[in-house]
């Protein structure tokens, strides 16, 4: 496991990730007019906070976590290509803080597919933590499935 994309490598992804939608979320909160979106991304740039301190102690006890015995074979290759694309995740939120959006809808949906990328990136390195430690990744997995909910009914809200 010592190419870039091994359970290591994937945590300082995430941790990167988090700070970055932190920041996001952020900007999004300043720029808003609207109460309800402020609140929601308030609640969101409260939470990547958390999820990175989680991660954060999760690559820094790592061999607390991580499974290292783990067989190579496919779950390797299907773990590369997950986080290949989160990789590009990472980048575009860089770009899209500094950008902006040109409308809430715009920037609703960036979040949405945010969220689902993390709810599919954690969920693949789930294969790579112990099983006795499944609950404190699945707590955060659980968190950004409500984040994906908040800000899907977010959306229907706006559209009316």
């Amino acid at each position: 496991m010592s190419n870039i994309y091994s359970p290591q490598e994937i945590l300082r992804i995430a941790i990167k990730i988090e700070e970055n939608g932190k920041k996001l979320y952020e900007a999004l909160e300043k720029k808003t007019d609207n109460a309800a979106m402020r609140e929601v991304w308030g609640y969101l740039k409260d939470q990547e906070e958390v999820h990175r301190k989680t991660f954060q102690v999760i690559l820094d006890n790592v061999g607390d976590y991580i499974v290292y015995e783990f067989s190579p074979g496919e779950y390797d290759a299907y773990i590369k290509a997950i986080a290949a694309g989160y990789i590009f995740i990472q980048e575009l939120i860089e770009k899209k803080t500094k950008e902006g959006f040109k409308s809430d809808l715009e920037a609703i949906d960036f979040g949405i597919y945010i969220e689902k990328e993390s709810i599919l990136t954690y969920s693949a390195l789930r294969g790579y933590i112990l099983t006795e430690k499944h609950p404190v990744l699945d707590k955060v997995i659980d968190e950004e499935k409500n984040h994906l909910v908040k800000l899907t009914l977010l959306k229907d809200k706006i559209k009316k």
